[in-house]
């Protein structure tokens, strides 16, 4: 017992930093998130410094870029970051799943939170969170364009944009079996998320073939309605027959929900969970792969890291079968 405590301990510090890591008891605090956690992880590239462009299309370097979005498609982790101080073009890292090593930093051609990425590995293409005048919207990157793409090249293009009728923001993302499935990160009421079917194009069904310079477009309606979700909510993700929804703000720790889909009858109702996770705070985005989640942290920000002592610098993975047990 007393080596495994030392391991975990030596494992800890590879992603930890202040004064965290320093106390003798500190696997204690998070005991059921850390004991699910796997060996390898993902550095969160950005968190010093970032390559980006001003309002008025200047390079610059940013100081603040804060990681928000997290997807994977086959080959590589895409993590989006926006500048805390909203000077800067928003950006998406592409980092090398093999070794975790940042191949390039991706302008995006405006600022928005980018709060959440979707990869739908059918039509190899990217979806943003993004916003078209006082509607939420997502934006769309090909695959193709990514890998394309050079740092000595301008912000990327989007491929589309499209507004959303029923969210004033699109707070997460998530791809699943044809649909992207957009959240509304809500501080003191209910949450909200909304499921939009994909054609066979790989585009929203209604390919309302929407400019970035049209903001008065009609917003792209749901053909499912909507669904209530706890307050405060920064991911969503989906494995077998579970959703599970990442739960954050301020300097309290993380929660990550999980419901089970047949048997919940109101996913805004947290004693419907059949568990409550608790995790270190500033969590975001979480994805699933396989057996596996993936979490991503902000708390590496220079907003945020002198707020808490539980920095964590690192996308980390998470055994989903030891988790849910």
């Amino acid at each position: 017992m007393k080596n495994m405590h030392i391991g975990t301990l030596t494992w800890l510090r590879h992603f930890l930093s202040g004064s965290y890591f320093n106390r003798g008891n500190v696997w204690r605090v998070f005991p059921e998130f850390f004991q699910s956690a796997e060996e390898q992880t993902y550095p969160v590239p950005g968190l010093k410094k970032a390559r980006s462009i001003t309002r008025e299309g200047e390079k610059a370097t940013c100081l603040d870029m804060t990681p928000q979005g997290l997807t994977l498609t086959e080959d590589y982790l895409l993590i989006s970051a926006y500048c805390h101080t909203h000077e800067h073009h928003s950006v998406i890292y592409v980092v090398d799943r093999r070794n975790g090593a940042k191949l390039k930093t991706i302008l995006l051609p405006d600022l928005p939170h980018a709060g959440g990425l979707a990869y739908d590995p059918i039509h190899r293409k990217l979806w943003v969170s993004n916003t078209l005048g006082k509607n939420a919207a997502v934006a769309a990157i090909t695959l193709e364009a990514i890998l394309h793409y050079s740092e000595k090249q301008g912000p990327i293009a989007y491929e589309q944009k499209v507004p959303l009728k029923e969210l004033p923001r699109a707070s997460a993302l998530t791809y699943d079996n044809g649909y992207l499935v957009v959240a509304l990160f809500a501080l003191k009421e209910r949450g909200t998320v909304v499921c939009y079917p994909i054609d066979d194009e790989g585009n929203l069904t209604q390919k309302p073939n929407v400019s970035i310079h049209s903001p008065n477009l009609t917003p792209l309606a749901s053909p499912f309605g909507s669904m209530a979700i706890p307050k405060k909510i920064q991911g969503v993700t989906f494995y077998k027959q579970f959703m599970l929804l990442s739960k954050s703000w301020g300097k309290q720790p993380g929660q990550i929900f999980i419901f089970d889909i047949h048997k919940t009858t109101d996913f805004s109702d947290i004693s419907q969970a059949i568990k409550i996770i608790e995790a270190p705070p500033y969590l975001e985005q979480i994805y699933v792969e396989g057996n596996t989640l993936f979490a991503l942290f902000e708390s590496g920000a220079a907003a945020y890291r002198k707020k808490t002592s539980f920095v964590v610098k690192e996308v980390l993975q998470l055994d989903l079968i030891s988790l849910i047990r």
